[in-house]
Parts: C-alpha cells; structure tokens; sequence
C-alpha cells in the first residue's frame, strides 16, 4: 500500500493511505474514537499494532489543519491624494460704463455674458461700453468649484455721493469646472441701482469672489 506524509505541529509522521481515509470518514460522521482509528488500521495491517502516540499525533495535526480553513486574512489599499490651492486672478474690472441719470430712481443691469440694459429713469450711453468683471481660475485639473458672490457692494464718488451694485451673477453660475489644463475663465455681472437726480461723478468700490472646490 502506497504511504503519504502527513505534516503535524509535531513533525513528519509516515502513515498509510487507508488510516486517513478511515479517519476522513469517522470525521464525517462523527462517530469516531482513537480506538476505533487503531483498530481499522489493524484490521488492514493484520493486527500490527501502531504506537498510540503517533495515532495521537496524527488526529491532533488533523484537527489543527482543518481548524485553520476558518481563518481568512486579506488586504485593502490605502490611498491619499493632495490636490494644488485653487486661486483667482483677476482679468478685468466690472464696468457699467457711462450712464444718464434723471429725477426718477433706475437700474443698469450688467449681464456676465456681456449684455447691458438700463429701466426706468436711468439711461445708457451707448459710445461708453462696458463689460462684466472676469476672472482666471487655477487649479486641479477638471476639478469641480463653487462660486460665492458678495450680496452687494457700495460704489462711492469724490463727492460722498454712492449707489449700491446687487444680485450678482456669474458664468458658470453657482458651480464650474476646471478644463484638462486646470483652468477656466469666470464671469461676474450685477444690477446697479441708480438713485434719482444721481450726482455725476466717477463711482467705484470693491467686490470680493470666492472660489472652493467642491
């Protein structure tokens, strides 16, 4: 009969094929004793009686390779990535450009696509153009960002006298996204309100964007 090596926590044990096939079997049914291993294998031997500690060590190694099937151990890769600072830069100014007023109250509404209309009591002067305040964006590569715009801003003159710029818009509106490059331009617009009998004067202030990823 042909022998195998059965590997235990205790070292190299010679035993028979039949002895493991036995013992497979009494394992499956659960009926089985170290006594009754030793005594199929000497039925199968003629009676040669193997030492009762190797029969020991082989049930023992036995146990111990089929416990280990119910551990399982795997790994998961970590990862981080720093993505580069957004930043503004600023390309032009808002300009309404030159404007009418009268003793009725206006407004000049500045789109961020360029377009400029005037209502009420103020007027455009169409020789004077203006145009929406741009900027450059830089950052990730096609990278997401969200746009706050200021609530309103105040313009001031030499002469104490001001007006109020509101509801600002941009292009792209609330959110954008970076080219390949990890640039794109934004577009800043508003509707300023001009005050009845308006002094004239050159009036200017400051607007504030903020750029974040999103």
């Amino acid at each position: 009969m042909p022998l195998i090596r059965l590997i235990t926590t205790h070292g190299i044990l010679i035993t028979s094929k039949a002895l493991i096939n036995n013992a497979d079997k009494m394992f499956m049914s659960r009926t089985f004793t170290p006594r009754t291993a030793l005594s199929r294998v000497e039925q199968r031997r003629g009676h040669h009686h193997w030492p009762a500690a190797a029969i020991a060590l082989s049930l023992a190694g036995t146990f111990w390779l089929t416990g280990t099937l119910w551990a399982d151990s795997i790994t998961a890769p970590v990862t981080a990535r720093i993505v580069s600072t957004i930043n503004l830069k600023t390309l032009s100014g808002m300009r309404f450009g030159e404007i009418s007023a009268s003793s009725a109250p206006g407004t000049i509404v500045l789109e961020p696509g360029g377009a400029r209309t005037s209502t009420q009591g103020a007027t455009l002067n169409s020789a004077v153009r203006g145009g929406p305040a741009s900027f450059e964006i830089i950052g990730d590569p096609s990278s997401t960002y969200i746009v706050s715009l200021p609530a309103s801003v105040r313009l001031t003159s030499s002469n104490g006298q001001s007006m109020q710029v509101i509801r600002f818009n941009s292009l792209p509106s609330a959110t954008g996204q970076l080219d390949g490059g990890g640039r794109q331009t934004l577009f800043v617009g508003g509707t300023l309100n001009v005050n009845a009998n308006q002094l004239y004067g050159s009036y200017s202030g400051v607007m504030s964007v903020t750029v974040e990823y999103n």
